[in-house]
């Protein structure tokens, strides 16, 4: 009985991620309390070592700052590039001051996915925890641009579902349920849980590739390097879905751009039609 109820637990506390420092430490010297501090919080800590290399990266190449761009800086400038025109293709030019905040989240994600490849290291993003927080910042910055682009009380008519007759403003009970539902529930959950669900899934693959015991030794080498090209792919993959539905988010708070056109005609002293 006692062999069992050990086998069990064993099964229970099974890896399902290739092991990283701090969990080798964990093993090793798991009564101490710097070890049980460091082991508690590891997600926060992988993920300001991905915002420190982010930042490194970054700085290294704002102190170029060549009129020829080169190395460093000639890869964040096309980044920036990409972004910003990704970015106004879906927002228009009123978007381009939305790049910082969504280019630093697809970049902050990217690195906190690919740290995981690096030996001894962990993806943050592979556990819910630091997802949910990214998710709920997003969704933050999502209903604070409403507020400030429509006007609190064009906000509030929107979460209401724009009611335009006496029908629709019998329905605002329900519509502000939905969409407080919706916006403030889903969209953090849905946007946490995606990519939570794929990056935990890629290290339960890396991990299952590297685990295998095979007759001929290189086996096991040649799908641990096909399981990691594919990393590299789907996580930057995962980060650019992360990105694109934060900016449609935005899209759906923004006003649009018939309105835009009305204030304008109302200012020039037309009045809009």
């Amino acid at each position: 009985m006692p062999h069992e109820e050990a086998a069990v637990e064993h099964v229970k506390h099974q890896a399902h991620e290739l092991p990283n420092l701090i969990t080798l430490l964990h093993e090793n010297f798991e009564h101490a309390p710097v070890v049980q501090f460091l082991h508690q919080w590891e997600n926060i800590l992988f993920s300001l070592v991905a915002i420190s290399l982010l930042g490194m990266l970054a700085l290294g190449g704002a102190k170029a700052n060549r009129l020829i761009p080169e190395g460093v800086q000639n890869l964040f400038e096309a980044i920036v590039e990409g972004i910003t025109g990704f970015v106004t293709g879906i927002l228009g030019e009123q978007g381009e001051k939305h790049v910082p905040f969504l280019g630093t989240l697809f970049l902050y994600i990217l690195f906190m996915n690919w740290i995981g490849l690096v030996p001894l290291m962990k993806s943050p993003t592979s556990a819910w925890s630091t997802t949910i927080a990214v998710g709920l910042i997003t969704m933050f910055y999502v209903q604070i641009t409403g507020i400030r682009e429509q006007g609190f009380f064009n906000y509030l008519k929107h979460v209401a579902g724009n009611p335009s007759n006496g029908f629709g403003i019998v329905l605002i009970p329900l519509m502000l349920v939905l969409n407080i539902i919706l916006e403030f529930g889903a969209v953090p959950f849905s946007l946490s849980l995606r990519l939570f669900a794929n990056v935990s899934s890629e290290d339960r693959l890396l991990f299952n590739f590297a685990s295998l015991d095979v007759a001929r030794p290189f086996l096991p080498l040649f799908f641990q390097l096909f399981a990691n090209v594919l990393a590299i792919i789907f996580s930057m993959v995962q980060a650019f879905v992360f990105m694109l539905l934060s900016t449609v988010y935005l899209s759906l708070v923004m006003p649009h751009g018939d309105h835009k056109h009305e204030d304008h005609g109302e200012a020039a002293g037309h009045p809009a039609h």
